[in-house]
């Protein structure tokens, strides 16, 4: 009877990366708001009646859309691809889905490359609605270096106590 009374929900398909055991629970909270896409952007915000700028904070050209804001904003691209290049991954960028997608496949691994790419992916996607927020609130410039050397340095120094990282992380021993 139970069973029967409880709601059946359907599966989503981005559960192994937002339940990574080593991504951060700030980062993993965020990528669990884009992945159902909740963030607050321009257009979503226009819902509520709340008037915020529509352009892109990153870009300025293009209407702040959650598919342009991940991976379509050439600036949120160039990250993305700067990153992938820095682990060793030479693929084309897609889409948001894609992209998540591609992600969770990575999340499923065992090894310290599978944990160490989807631990970026949740960080990439936390430090582009971060840097958003503090272009279009705080007014501050988006530099594409130092939010590489952050993503790098917290790579590293999260993955010194992790054996499954050690040898993952010798081949990424330098900063994006």
């Amino acid at each position: 009877m139970y069973i029967n009374l409880t709601p059946k929900h359907p599966k989503v398909n981005w559960k192994s990366i937002v339940l990574q055991p080593n991504i951060h629970p700030r980062h993993q909270f965020i990528l669990w708001l884009a992945a159902w896409r909740r963030l607050a952007r321009a257009e979503r915000l226009k819902k509520f009646v709340i008037q915020v700028p529509p352009e892109c904070s990153y870009c300025a050209v293009a209407p702040e859309t959650f598919d342009h804001l991940f991976f379509e904003c050439p600036e949120t691209r160039a990250l993305w691809a700067r990153l992938l290049k820095w682990l060793g991954i030479n693929r084309q960028i897609g889409s948001w889905q894609v992209e998540l997608e591609w992600a969770n496949k990575w999340a499923r691994k065992s090894n310290g490359t599978g944990a160490i790419n989807s631990c970026v992916f949740a960080m990439m996607v936390y430090i582009i609605w971060r840097e958003r927020n503090t272009i279009r609130f705080q007014a501050m410039p988006y530099q594409c270096d130092r939010v590489c050397k952050e993503i790098g340095l917290y790579i590293h120094v999260r993955g010194r106590d992790l054996q499954k990282w050690k040898e993952a992380l010798k081949k990424i021993d330098q900063v994006p």
